[in-house]
Formats: structure tokens, C-alpha cells, sequence
């Protein structure tokens, strides 16, 4: 699962990403984690992987600036605390109009989801922890950037993102950011659904009955 090439390698669905991320993680040591989830595909990893290793789950909140025209395209990403990331590149396909606009507009989701999640999973603090951040695949790590900002901020004692899918060329630079554990780095990179057999959309809905689940543990 873990090769490298022009072969296309499939996970079977986001379980099966999460166990093998589990097992790659094991031998760090990680003490108690706390293992956030990118809403919405992340969480799914996150529930999982906090059973595996022995720790908590709870979200962090991160957005794409999408490109005008071609949302899937990050420009950057804001994090939940308000901070703005920006591609190099981003200047390149939008005005500085467009980018503060988008970003408010993310930041406005963001803060709708965060009161409703909120409500049946209190924040757990950072301060001091072991904290893994996981996706469910990155296509250029603008989200996971973001996520990275906004977690730093809180003084993690350990952080690590765990990813199973990632080009080269994002996975270079999260790791001048953070530790970084991933699956498989596709030469050529498509986009992140293409390395799934199954990979159904995340509904709200589903992400509140795993993050309530966690709040009464």
C-alpha cells in the first residue's frame, strides 16, 4: 500500500487508510493523543485511529480558498482561529479582492460548524499533548497548513500529521512543519478520491454522532 510509483494504489475505503495509518504511528510512542480530524472526510480517520492508539478525537477546523471558477484548486486555507494561509501561487489566479472575500466566506463556515460541533464535543485543550492531525488525503496541503497554524498556536507537546495520500511536492513542505507520517506518494497525483475504492462523501450529520460518541467517554 505504502509504494511509490506510477501504479495506482487503492485504499479500500477511509477505514482501512485509518488502520494502516495506525500502524504506522504505533511506533512513535505517541502518549495519550489527541487525534484531530479535517472535517469532514478526517474525522471518520480520526475516530478510528484515537481507538487504535489509545487516545481521544475531537476536530480541527480548516478551509480551502479555492480558486475562482475552480474551487477544488487551493489558492490557501484558513484556519479555525482566523489565521490566513496563501499559496505563493495564489496572487497568480486571483485578485486580493477575491482571496479576502473567500477567505471571510470560509470563515463564516467555519464558525457555523464550530458552534454546531461544539455543542456535543467541547474543545479538548492542546496545550502540553501529543497531537496528530489527520486527513483523509491531500491534494495540495493548504487545509492541513492552515490546521498545522492553528494547532502550533495551542503549544502541542508533539505534533504530527498523519496522511495516507499526498503528492511529493505538499508532503515536502509539511515536513518542514511538522512530523509527518503518509501512506503513499503518487507520481503522477490525481485527485484524492481517485486513490479510494470507496470514498463516499461525509455528511454533518455523521461527523456529530462520532464527535458525540467522544464526548461522553
Amino acid at each position: 500500500m505504502a509504494r511509490v510509483g506510477w501504479e495506482l494504489v487503492r485504499f479500500r475505503d477511509r477505514a482501512q487508510a485509518a488502520q494502516l495509518l495506525a500502524q504506522a504511528l504505533r511506533p512513535l510512542g505517541l502518549e495519550r493523543p489527541v487525534i484531530l480530524g479535517i472535517p469532514r472526510g478526517g474525522v471518520v480517520l480520526a475516530d478510528i485511529l484515537a481507538r487504535a492508539l489509545g487516545g481521544t478525537a475531537d476536530v480541527v477546523f480548516a478551509r480551502k480558498i479555492g480558486a475562482p471558477g475552480h474551487e477544488e484548486f487551493a489558492l490557501g486555507a484558513v484556519g479555525e482561529d482566523g489565521s490566513i494561509y496563501l499559496q505563493p501561487y495564489a496572487h497568480r489566479y486571483a485578485s486580493e479582492a477575491y482571496l479576502e472575500a473567500e477567505a471571510r466566506r470560509q470563515q463564516a463556515v467555519i464558525a457555523e460548524r464550530a458552534e454546531r460541533y461544539r455543542a456535543v464535543r467541547p474543545k479538548v485543550p492542546l496545550t502540553g499533548r501529543d497531537v496528530v492531525i489527520v486527513d483523509d488525503g491531500i491534494a495540495t496541503g493548504s487545509t492541513v497548513e492552515a490546521a498545522i497554524q492553528a494547532v502550533r498556536a495551542e503549544h502541542p507537546r508533539r505534533l504530527v500529521v498523519a496522511i495516507p495520500v499526498a503528492p511529493p511536492e505538499a508532503l515536502e513542505r509539511l515536513q518542514r512543519q511538522a512530523e509527518v507520517v503518509c501512506l503513499y506518494t503518487p507520481v503522477p497525483f490525481g485527485a484524492v478520491g481517485a486513490f479510494y475504492q470507496d470514498f463516499p462523501q461525509v455528511s454533518d450529520q455523521e461527523v456529530l454522532e462520532t464527535l458525540s460518541a467522544w464526548a461522553d467517554l
